[in-house]
């Protein structure tokens, strides 16, 4: 499945992402897709943090057994077939 943005603010954080490297997914969040991220650890995502800089909404987090996830709530896509 390929992510598509619904909005700037997805369009623009999934650019910052790709240039910086870092893989992202569509994560469910309040009945909707969202970007959502895998980091290792708080250090990891506060790194993220710098690499990203502001402007990219409300973030969430939540934990999956060892793995921590963010999700940027404004960031709104949607899935498509490839």
């Amino acid at each position: 499945m390929l992510i598509q943005a619904k909005s700037v603010i997805a369009q623009q954080l999934m650019d910052r992402l790709r240039e910086v490297g870092f893989p992202f997914e569509a994560r469910h969040f309040d009945g909707d897709y969202c970007i959502g991220l895998s980091v290792q650890d708080f250090a990891q995502a506060f790194h993220l943090g710098t690499l990203l800089g502001l402007g990219y909404g409300t973030v969430a987090h939540d934990k999956i057994g060892s793995q921590r996830i963010l999700i940027f709530q404004d960031a709104r896509v949607e899935t498509v077939a490839e």
